[in-house]
């Protein structure tokens, strides 16, 4: 790239840019399933809130009373199985339905039994008195969510860097110093010299396998030129 060249890259800042097919069509498809997460995983935790709370006031205020398995059936949560239950107070029946998760609970049958806490004031809030909320499965269901979360952002991030690099990074000529096979392309070490005289090093990813002491357009944000690229991105 000659003196003109780089003359000429320099005038045009700030340049037009835009984010980068790759980063756009990898941000899509993360926020596609980030979408598709979220919906379960809201439904879900306003559930275990809800259970949550519920439980804290049958500790503080309720009463206990011997309840009858109605259903028995495995849970959607590991180790568990879901239970329909009744318990008998002042001549009515009143009904529940609880997850119970553990390995005790695996023998529930219908016609077993099981102590629930009632609300004396409202014996329909009502939970079997062992229940717990606590799933390994849910929990790796969650952590699904942040790593999408999490990649979703660091796309983001990524993609606004790499745009103003583009649009206000200086060029200069930049040395490559060597060249290493990366799957179907190259990582291109090189070197360069800032406008302050501030020698610098940085790698990029190229299609094109470089010589060492090959001379390649290199751009840097004059803020900060540890970041820096081979230009045009």
């Amino acid at each position: 790239m000659s003196g003109i060249e780089v003359a000429e890259a320099n005038a045009k800042i700030p340049r037009n840019a835009r984010f980068d097919d790759d980063i756009v069509s990898a941000l899509g498809f993360t926020l596609f399933f980030l979408a598709l997460w979220l919906i379960p995983a809201a439904w879900g935790t306003y559930d275990e809130i809800k259970n949550l709370q519920i439980r804290d006031v049958l500790r503080s205020e309720g009463n206990e009373a011997k309840g009858e398995i109605t259903e028995s059936y495995p849970g959607r949560r590991e180790s568990g199985v879901d239970v329909h239950y009744r318990f008998s107070l002042d001549g009515a029946y009143y009904t529940g339905r609880a997850q119970m998760i553990g390995g005790d609970y695996r023998v529930l049958r219908p016609g077993g039994t099981i102590p629930v806490r009632y609300l004396p004031k409202d014996p329909r809030v009502n939970q079997p008195v062992d229940w717990r909320w606590f799933s390994v499965s849910y929990m790796i269901f969650l952590l699904l969510g942040l790593v999408l979360l999490v990649a979703a952002g660091a796309l983001i991030i990524g993609g606004l860097r790499k745009k103003k690099l583009t649009r206000m990074g200086i060029v200069v000529e930049g040395r490559v110093t060597g060249c290493a096979p990366d799957r179907k392309v190259f990582t291109v070490y090189y070197e360069f010299t800032t406008e302050d005289n501030l020698g610098m090093e940085g790698s990029t990813r190229m299609p094109e396998e470089c010589a060492a002491g090959d001379s390649i357009p290199v751009m840097y944000l004059r803020s900060n030129p540890k970041r820096n690229d081979f230009y045009p991105l």
